[in-house]
């Protein structure tokens, strides 16, 4: 007879757990059923969103590019024809001044190359080695050499004959100078406008000061270190 009675209260307990089940799997439907509905709502809107960046895109580099390229921010213009003397234009030679105006190239003619500056033609070398405007545009310089000699020609004047012209060669800042280490037999000079220092055995790379007031330089002679100081205008 007791196993009859357990028999009994197994049957009685059952419809109890099947209705807590029937519980959870409820909560878990409802739980299934707001993410879907979630997640149908945020595909709609990024759905929507993307067609709505497809009709914008095609117009985008339209007004994009008629704004650029509609001639009121562009502007090009013809400066110059080359004439049957500059077939020997060195491409690669071409510099230009800050200003947008003034530019040199080089021609090169067998044997010889000269500097073009804004269309006017400079003395025949045997070879250019290096041109530069000044930072204000106000001035142009170029080393060349001539024989077994290179000179600096400032402003088309020429300075003095040197057996090596080396770096630095450099407009100063404030335009004021230009400056180049020159070499006579085993001295070097740093020349400023055409003006030499004393000679020495080196001369180190120049450099500005802290307060940007000076050009520095050191230099070695002999035994002996000296310092010497350009000063600039930073006006």
């Amino acid at each position: 007879m007791p196993v009859k009675k357990n028999i009994k209260k197994g049957a009685e307990r059952q419809p109890l757990i099947l209705t807590s089940f029937q519980k959870q799997k409820r909560q878990l439907f409802y739980t299934m059923a707001v993410l879907i509905v979630l997640s149908a709502c945020a595909l709609f809107f990024l759905s929507w969103q993307f067609s709505r960046l497809q009709l914008l895109a095609p117009h985008w580099p339209q007004a994009f590019f008629s704004t650029l390229f509609s001639g009121e921010l562009l502007q090009e213009e013809e400066i110059l024809t080359l004439n049957k003397e500059s077939t020997n234009f060195d491409p690669l030679s071409f510099v230009a001044a800050n200003d947008g105006r003034s530019f040199a190239y080089i021609l090169k003619n067998n044997d010889s190359q000269q500097v073009i500056v804004n269309n006017e033609a400079g003395p025949i070398f045997k070879e250019i080695t290096f041109m530069a405007f000044s930072p204000d545009a106000k001035s142009f310089a170029y080393t060349a050499k001539q024989g077994k000699k290179e000179v600096a020609v400032i402003n088309g004047q020429l300075g003095k004959e040197y057996d090596w012209i080396f770096a630095p060669r450099l407009f100063s800042p404030d335009s004021r100078y230009f400056i180049y280490k020159a070499r006579q037999g085993s001295k070097e000079s740093l020349v400023v406008n055409h003006q030499e220092s004393r000679f020495y055995d080196r001369i180190y790379e120049p450099f500005l000061s802290q307060d940007k007031k000076y050009l520095v330089f050191f230099a070695l002679d002999g035994n002996k270190l000296w310092r010497g100081s350009l000063p600039l205008n930073n006006d």
